[in-house]
Protein backbone atom coordinates (compact mmCIF):
# COMPACT_ATOMS: atom_id res chain seq x y z
CA UNK A 1 0.00 0.00 0.00
CA UNK A 2 2.77 2.30 0.50
CA UNK A 3 4.16 1.99 -2.61
CA UNK A 4 1.19 2.49 -4.13
CA UNK A 5 0.31 5.74 -2.34
CA UNK A 6 3.68 7.09 -3.65
CA UNK A 7 2.88 5.86 -7.14
CA UNK A 8 -0.48 7.78 -7.11
CA UNK A 9 0.87 10.79 -5.69
CA UNK A 10 3.35 11.17 -8.54
CA UNK A 11 0.83 10.49 -10.85
CA UNK A 12 -0.86 12.88 -9.67
CA UNK A 13 1.79 15.47 -10.30
CA UNK A 14 2.14 14.18 -13.70
CA UNK A 15 -1.73 14.46 -14.48
CA UNK A 16 -1.48 18.33 -12.89
CA UNK A 17 1.38 19.31 -15.19
CA UNK A 18 -0.20 17.54 -18.38
CA UNK A 19 -3.02 19.52 -17.76
CA UNK A 20 -1.32 22.80 -17.52
CA UNK A 21 -1.51 23.53 -13.82
CA UNK A 22 -0.12 26.36 -12.55
CA UNK A 23 3.14 26.49 -14.06
CA UNK A 24 4.89 28.13 -10.89
CA UNK A 25 3.71 25.74 -8.87
CA UNK A 26 4.33 22.88 -11.22
CA UNK A 27 8.27 23.41 -11.81
CA UNK A 28 7.84 22.52 -7.55
CA UNK A 29 6.34 18.98 -8.64
CA UNK A 30 9.98 17.52 -9.93
CA UNK A 31 11.67 18.99 -6.64
CA UNK A 32 9.08 17.15 -4.33
CA UNK A 33 9.11 14.52 -6.21
CA UNK A 34 12.57 13.79 -5.59
CA UNK A 35 13.03 14.23 -1.92
CA UNK A 36 10.00 11.80 -1.91
CA UNK A 37 12.35 9.31 -3.64
CA UNK A 38 15.29 10.24 -1.87
CA UNK A 39 13.44 9.93 1.56
CA UNK A 40 12.88 6.43 0.47
CA UNK A 41 15.88 5.04 -1.27
CA UNK A 42 18.00 6.79 0.81
CA UNK A 43 16.71 6.22 4.72
CA UNK A 44 15.45 2.70 3.79
CA UNK A 45 16.30 0.16 6.06
CA UNK A 46 16.98 -3.67 5.44
CA UNK A 47 14.41 -3.13 2.70
CA UNK A 48 14.78 -4.75 -0.89
CA UNK A 49 17.19 -7.35 -2.30
CA UNK A 50 20.76 -6.19 -2.27
CA UNK A 51 21.11 -4.72 1.32
CA UNK A 52 22.91 -7.33 3.00
CA UNK A 53 25.44 -8.04 -0.18
CA UNK A 54 26.32 -4.41 0.66
CA UNK A 55 26.55 -4.92 4.12
CA UNK A 56 28.97 -7.44 3.92
CA UNK A 57 30.74 -5.35 1.30
CA UNK A 58 30.98 -2.04 3.82
CA UNK A 59 31.84 -5.09 6.90
CA UNK A 60 35.21 -5.79 5.21
CA UNK A 61 36.53 -2.77 3.65
CA UNK A 62 39.25 -0.92 5.95
CA UNK A 63 39.06 2.74 6.66
CA UNK A 64 40.91 4.78 4.01
CA UNK A 65 43.69 5.43 6.29
CA UNK A 66 45.25 1.87 5.78
CA UNK A 67 45.52 2.60 1.81
CA UNK A 68 49.37 2.68 2.39
CA UNK A 69 50.07 -0.68 2.70
CA UNK A 70 49.27 -3.41 0.05
CA UNK A 71 46.90 -5.69 2.68
CA UNK A 72 44.77 -2.57 3.07
CA UNK A 73 44.60 -1.86 -0.44
CA UNK A 74 43.77 -5.08 -1.26
CA UNK A 75 40.74 -5.10 1.28
CA UNK A 76 39.57 -1.53 0.43
CA UNK A 77 39.47 -2.49 -3.80
CA UNK A 78 38.38 -6.06 -3.25
CA UNK A 79 35.75 -4.96 -6.78
CA UNK A 80 36.59 -3.98 -9.84
CA UNK A 81 33.80 -0.66 -8.78
CA UNK A 82 36.85 1.76 -7.52
CA UNK A 83 35.11 4.98 -7.16
CA UNK A 84 32.29 3.15 -4.75
CA UNK A 85 35.44 1.30 -2.92
CA UNK A 86 36.99 4.68 -2.06
CA UNK A 87 33.45 5.80 -1.18
CA UNK A 88 32.48 3.08 1.24
CA UNK A 89 36.22 3.71 2.74
CA UNK A 90 35.97 6.85 3.52
CA UNK A 91 32.88 6.61 4.79
CA UNK A 92 34.13 4.29 7.82
CA UNK A 93 36.88 6.19 7.95
CA UNK A 94 35.06 8.99 9.12
CA UNK A 95 32.43 7.16 11.59
CA UNK A 96 29.69 6.17 9.28
CA UNK A 97 27.75 2.83 9.23
CA UNK A 98 26.12 1.31 5.70
CA UNK A 99 23.00 3.55 6.26
CA UNK A 100 25.42 6.39 5.38
CA UNK A 101 26.53 5.29 2.43
CA UNK A 102 22.65 4.52 1.44
CA UNK A 103 21.92 7.80 1.85
CA UNK A 104 24.90 9.39 0.11
CA UNK A 105 24.79 7.11 -2.98
CA UNK A 106 20.66 8.06 -3.10
CA UNK A 107 21.33 11.90 -2.63
CA UNK A 108 24.56 11.41 -5.29
CA UNK A 109 21.91 9.90 -8.06
CA UNK A 110 18.98 12.22 -7.37
CA UNK A 111 21.74 15.09 -7.96
CA UNK A 112 22.24 14.13 -11.82
CA UNK A 113 18.93 12.44 -12.16
CA UNK A 114 17.45 15.70 -11.25
CA UNK A 115 20.05 17.85 -13.23
CA UNK A 116 19.06 15.47 -16.57
CA UNK A 117 15.62 15.83 -16.37
CA UNK A 118 15.02 19.21 -15.87
CA UNK A 119 17.93 19.79 -18.90
CA UNK A 120 16.42 17.17 -21.22
CA UNK A 121 12.26 16.58 -20.55
CA UNK A 122 9.47 18.29 -22.11
CA UNK A 123 7.54 17.14 -18.56
CA UNK A 124 9.31 16.93 -15.54
CA UNK A 125 6.78 14.72 -13.24
CA UNK A 126 5.61 12.67 -15.99
CA UNK A 127 9.36 11.41 -16.54
CA UNK A 128 9.95 10.99 -12.59
CA UNK A 129 6.87 8.54 -12.92
CA UNK A 130 8.22 6.73 -15.75
CA UNK A 131 11.88 6.76 -13.82
CA UNK A 132 9.66 5.24 -10.52
CA UNK A 133 7.96 2.64 -12.43
CA UNK A 134 10.90 1.44 -14.57
CA UNK A 135 14.47 1.63 -12.58
CA UNK A 136 13.36 2.61 -8.75
CA UNK A 137 12.86 -0.45 -7.57
CA UNK A 138 15.50 -2.45 -9.83
CA UNK A 139 18.20 0.06 -8.73
CA UNK A 140 17.30 2.72 -5.94
CA UNK A 141 16.14 0.36 -3.66
CA UNK A 142 18.08 -2.73 -4.88
CA UNK A 143 21.04 -2.44 -7.19
CA UNK A 144 22.57 1.28 -6.09
CA UNK A 145 25.45 1.18 -7.63
CA UNK A 146 24.36 1.43 -10.96
CA UNK A 147 21.45 3.43 -10.13
CA UNK A 148 24.57 5.93 -9.43
CA UNK A 149 26.21 4.87 -12.49
CA UNK A 150 22.33 5.29 -14.48
CA UNK A 151 22.38 8.84 -13.52
CA UNK A 152 25.56 10.10 -14.08
CA UNK A 153 25.54 8.41 -17.79
CA UNK A 154 21.94 10.18 -18.19
CA UNK A 155 23.66 13.66 -17.21
CA UNK A 156 26.37 12.86 -19.42
CA UNK A 157 24.71 12.71 -22.80
CA UNK A 158 24.36 16.67 -22.54
CA UNK A 159 27.82 16.49 -23.48
CA UNK A 160 27.12 14.05 -26.38
CA UNK A 161 24.74 16.88 -27.90
CA UNK A 162 27.53 19.18 -27.48
CA UNK A 163 30.12 16.68 -28.89
CA UNK A 164 32.50 17.73 -26.03
CA UNK A 165 34.02 13.91 -26.05
CA UNK A 166 36.26 14.59 -23.36
CA UNK A 167 33.66 15.60 -20.71
CA UNK A 168 31.53 12.53 -21.97
CA UNK A 169 34.50 9.97 -21.14
CA UNK A 170 34.92 11.27 -18.03
CA UNK A 171 31.69 11.12 -16.75
CA UNK A 172 31.08 7.40 -18.23
CA UNK A 173 34.79 6.51 -16.65
CA UNK A 174 33.28 7.99 -13.33
CA UNK A 175 30.15 6.03 -13.53
CA UNK A 176 32.22 3.00 -14.06
CA UNK A 177 33.89 3.41 -11.00
CA UNK A 178 30.43 3.16 -9.17
CA UNK A 179 28.87 -0.22 -11.22
CA UNK A 180 31.84 -1.53 -14.22
CA UNK A 181 28.82 -2.07 -16.64
CA UNK A 182 28.68 1.57 -17.18
CA UNK A 183 32.05 1.29 -18.95
CA UNK A 184 30.28 -0.72 -21.83
CA UNK A 185 28.53 2.76 -22.44
CA UNK A 186 31.82 4.36 -23.51
CA UNK A 187 31.29 3.26 -27.39
CA UNK A 188 28.04 4.99 -27.24
CA UNK A 189 29.06 8.61 -28.09
CA UNK A 190 29.35 8.01 -31.70
CA UNK A 191 26.71 5.83 -31.62
CA UNK A 192 24.03 8.27 -30.25
CA UNK A 193 25.15 11.36 -32.03
CA UNK A 194 24.53 10.54 -35.26
CA UNK A 195 21.06 10.94 -36.98
CA UNK A 196 19.72 7.73 -38.17
CA UNK A 197 16.88 7.45 -41.14
CA UNK A 198 13.66 6.47 -40.46
CA UNK A 199 13.94 3.43 -43.16
CA UNK A 200 17.22 2.20 -41.39
CA UNK A 201 15.61 2.14 -37.88
CA UNK A 202 12.54 0.60 -39.32
CA UNK A 203 14.87 -2.29 -40.68
CA UNK A 204 16.57 -2.15 -37.79
CA UNK A 205 13.44 -2.74 -35.30
CA UNK A 206 12.05 -6.19 -37.99
CA UNK A 207 15.45 -7.55 -38.01
CA UNK A 208 15.97 -7.38 -33.55
CA UNK A 209 12.14 -8.96 -33.52
CA UNK A 210 12.98 -11.33 -36.19
CA UNK A 211 16.50 -12.89 -34.04
CA UNK A 212 13.59 -13.58 -30.88
CA UNK A 213 11.13 -14.70 -32.60
CA UNK A 214 13.16 -17.12 -34.68
CA UNK A 215 15.56 -17.90 -31.79
CA UNK A 216 18.64 -17.13 -33.34
CA UNK A 217 21.65 -17.71 -31.05
CA UNK A 218 24.77 -15.65 -31.84
CA UNK A 219 25.71 -13.65 -28.52
CA UNK A 220 27.64 -17.07 -26.95
CA UNK A 221 29.71 -17.25 -29.71
CA UNK A 222 30.92 -13.70 -29.73
CA UNK A 223 31.48 -13.83 -26.04
CA UNK A 224 33.55 -16.80 -26.44
CA UNK A 225 35.76 -15.61 -29.24
CA UNK A 226 36.01 -12.37 -27.67
CA UNK A 227 36.91 -12.69 -24.04
CA UNK A 228 40.09 -14.40 -24.36
CA UNK A 229 41.57 -11.76 -26.42
CA UNK A 230 40.83 -9.36 -23.52
CA UNK A 231 43.06 -11.56 -20.71
CA UNK A 232 42.39 -11.04 -16.96
CA UNK A 233 40.48 -7.49 -17.13
CA UNK A 234 37.52 -7.28 -15.12
CA UNK A 235 35.04 -6.91 -17.99
CA UNK A 236 36.29 -10.30 -19.34
CA UNK A 237 35.60 -12.01 -15.85
CA UNK A 238 32.09 -10.22 -15.76
CA UNK A 239 31.08 -11.21 -19.40
CA UNK A 240 32.57 -14.68 -18.95
CA UNK A 241 30.27 -15.19 -15.66
CA UNK A 242 27.05 -14.12 -17.29
CA UNK A 243 27.36 -16.24 -20.31
CA UNK A 244 28.61 -19.37 -18.32
CA UNK A 245 26.68 -18.94 -14.85
CA UNK A 246 23.80 -21.09 -14.64
CA UNK A 247 21.08 -18.55 -13.30
CA UNK A 248 22.58 -16.22 -15.72
CA UNK A 249 22.36 -17.88 -18.84
CA UNK A 250 18.64 -18.45 -18.91
CA UNK A 251 16.75 -16.78 -21.91
CA UNK A 252 14.28 -14.30 -22.07
CA UNK A 253 10.56 -16.77 -21.85
CA UNK A 254 7.85 -15.86 -23.42
CA UNK A 255 5.50 -14.97 -20.64
CA UNK A 256 3.06 -12.15 -19.78
CA UNK A 257 5.81 -9.50 -18.99
CA UNK A 258 7.39 -10.35 -22.12
CA UNK A 259 4.50 -10.20 -24.22
CA UNK A 260 3.31 -6.49 -22.63
CA UNK A 261 7.26 -5.61 -23.47
CA UNK A 262 7.18 -6.50 -26.99
CA UNK A 263 3.38 -4.67 -26.96
CA UNK A 264 4.90 -1.07 -25.61
CA UNK A 265 7.77 -1.55 -27.95
CA UNK A 266 5.55 -1.90 -30.82
CA UNK A 267 3.17 0.72 -30.50
CA UNK A 268 6.14 3.30 -28.96
CA UNK A 269 7.96 2.74 -32.14
CA UNK A 270 5.21 3.06 -34.52
CA UNK A 271 4.18 6.55 -32.55
CA UNK A 272 7.83 7.64 -32.82
CA UNK A 273 8.17 6.76 -36.16
CA UNK A 274 4.74 8.69 -36.98
CA UNK A 275 5.65 11.52 -35.68
CA UNK A 276 8.75 11.55 -35.64
CA UNK A 277 9.45 15.31 -37.52
CA UNK A 278 7.40 16.73 -35.01
CA UNK A 279 8.73 15.16 -31.82
CA UNK A 280 12.22 16.57 -33.51
CA UNK A 281 10.95 19.66 -33.14
CA UNK A 282 9.27 19.52 -29.64
CA UNK A 283 12.59 18.63 -28.91
CA UNK A 284 16.14 19.27 -29.72
CA UNK A 285 17.14 16.56 -28.22
CA UNK A 286 15.09 14.13 -29.54
CA UNK A 287 17.08 11.53 -31.76
CA UNK A 288 19.78 10.85 -29.19
CA UNK A 289 16.79 9.61 -27.00
CA UNK A 290 15.59 7.75 -30.29
CA UNK A 291 18.84 6.18 -30.85
CA UNK A 292 18.78 5.20 -27.11
CA UNK A 293 15.59 3.91 -26.89
CA UNK A 294 16.75 1.47 -30.21
CA UNK A 295 19.62 0.29 -28.15
CA UNK A 296 17.45 -0.30 -25.47
CA UNK A 297 14.70 -2.56 -28.87
CA UNK A 298 18.19 -4.41 -29.74
CA UNK A 299 19.34 -5.50 -25.85
CA UNK A 300 15.55 -6.66 -25.21
CA UNK A 301 15.54 -8.75 -28.75
CA UNK A 302 18.44 -9.67 -29.58
CA UNK A 303 20.59 -10.60 -26.55
CA UNK A 304 17.42 -12.49 -25.44
CA UNK A 305 20.57 -15.27 -24.68
CA UNK A 306 21.33 -14.14 -21.52
CA UNK A 307 18.73 -12.28 -19.46
CA UNK A 308 20.53 -11.54 -16.68
CA UNK A 309 23.25 -9.48 -19.43
CA UNK A 310 20.54 -8.13 -21.28
CA UNK A 311 18.30 -6.72 -18.41
CA UNK A 312 21.41 -5.44 -17.26
CA UNK A 313 22.35 -3.50 -19.76
CA UNK A 314 18.76 -2.56 -20.77
CA UNK A 315 18.43 -0.65 -17.74
CA UNK A 316 20.64 2.19 -19.00
CA UNK A 317 18.57 2.38 -22.30
CA UNK A 318 15.54 2.69 -20.42
CA UNK A 319 16.34 6.27 -19.92
CA UNK A 320 15.36 6.89 -23.53
CA UNK A 321 11.73 5.92 -22.26
CA UNK A 322 12.18 8.67 -19.60
CA UNK A 323 12.31 11.63 -21.89
CA UNK A 324 9.92 10.46 -25.64
CA UNK A 325 7.35 9.51 -23.40
CA UNK A 326 6.74 12.81 -21.76
CA UNK A 327 7.78 14.44 -25.64
CA UNK A 328 5.14 12.02 -27.16
CA UNK A 329 2.34 13.65 -24.61
CA UNK A 330 3.30 17.55 -25.11
CA UNK A 331 2.87 16.35 -28.65
CA UNK A 332 -0.60 17.57 -29.11
CA UNK A 333 -2.43 20.48 -27.96
CA UNK A 334 -5.82 19.53 -27.34
CA UNK A 335 -6.08 17.85 -23.73
CA UNK A 336 -8.15 15.06 -24.37
CA UNK A 337 -5.60 13.83 -27.13
CA UNK A 338 -2.92 14.37 -24.32
CA UNK A 339 -4.90 12.94 -21.51
CA UNK A 340 -5.32 9.89 -23.76
CA UNK A 341 -1.32 9.38 -24.62
CA UNK A 342 -1.06 9.97 -20.76
CA UNK A 343 -3.14 6.57 -20.05
CA UNK A 344 -1.35 5.03 -22.30
CA UNK A 345 1.88 5.62 -20.33
CA UNK A 346 0.29 5.41 -16.74
CA UNK A 347 -0.66 1.72 -17.81
CA UNK A 348 2.38 1.27 -18.75
CA UNK A 349 4.36 2.29 -15.99
CA UNK A 350 1.69 1.06 -13.72
CA UNK A 351 2.85 -2.59 -15.53
CA UNK A 352 5.68 -2.37 -14.81
CA UNK A 353 6.13 -1.66 -10.78
CA UNK A 354 2.78 -3.61 -10.33
CA UNK A 355 4.64 -6.30 -8.33
CA UNK A 356 6.12 -3.95 -5.84
CA UNK A 357 3.12 -1.32 -5.59
CA UNK A 358 0.44 -4.35 -5.03
CA UNK A 359 2.97 -6.25 -2.67
CA UNK A 360 2.88 -9.47 -4.67
CA UNK A 361 4.39 -12.51 -2.57
CA UNK A 362 7.90 -12.33 -5.12
CA UNK A 363 8.82 -9.06 -4.03
CA UNK A 364 8.16 -9.31 0.22
CA UNK A 365 11.69 -8.37 0.60
CA UNK A 366 10.28 -4.33 -0.09
CA UNK A 367 7.15 -4.58 1.45
CA UNK A 368 6.79 -3.35 4.32
CA UNK A 369 9.04 -0.74 3.87
CA UNK A 370 11.06 0.27 6.83
CA UNK A 371 12.65 3.43 7.35
CA UNK A 372 15.84 3.32 9.08
CA UNK A 373 15.03 6.92 10.94
CA UNK A 374 11.50 5.22 11.98
CA UNK A 375 12.60 1.81 13.31
CA UNK A 376 15.67 3.36 15.22
CA UNK A 377 13.50 6.37 16.63
CA UNK A 378 11.09 3.89 17.71
CA UNK A 379 13.10 1.08 18.54
CA UNK A 380 11.52 -1.23 16.11
CA UNK A 381 12.28 -5.12 15.41
CA UNK A 382 13.29 -5.42 11.63
CA UNK A 383 11.98 -8.41 9.72
CA UNK A 384 13.84 -7.46 6.96
CA UNK A 385 16.09 -10.46 6.83
CA UNK A 386 13.24 -13.16 7.34
CA UNK A 387 11.28 -11.39 4.20
CA UNK A 388 15.35 -11.45 2.02
CA UNK A 389 15.33 -15.35 2.63
CA UNK A 390 11.96 -15.81 1.85
CA UNK A 391 12.01 -13.59 -1.56
CA UNK A 392 14.96 -15.76 -2.46
CA UNK A 393 13.21 -18.90 -1.66
CA UNK A 394 10.25 -17.47 -3.59
CA UNK A 395 12.10 -16.54 -7.27
CA UNK A 396 14.67 -19.71 -7.11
Amino acid sequence: MFYLIIFLIIALFSILEVLNFDKQISRSFSIIIILILLFIAGLRYETGVDWRVYESMFETTVPINEITNSLGRELIFSSPDYGYCLLISLIKYFGGSIQTVFFIVSLLTYFFLYKAIVFFSNGKAISLLVYFAVLFFVLDMSGMRQSLALSIFFYSIKYVYSKNRFKFVFLVLFAGSFHWSAYLLLFMYFIIRRTFSSKSLIVLFCISLLVYVLNVKWLNIIIDKVSPLMGDYAIATKLLFYSTYESSTLGRDLNLNTIVNIVFYIVTFFLIMYYRKDLEKSNKYFNIFLNIYICQIFTFFCMFEFIEMSERLRLYFMISNIIILPCLIYLFYLKAERILIFAYVFLFSFFSCKPYILNAETTISYHPYQNYIIYKGFNLNSTGEERLNKQAQLNE
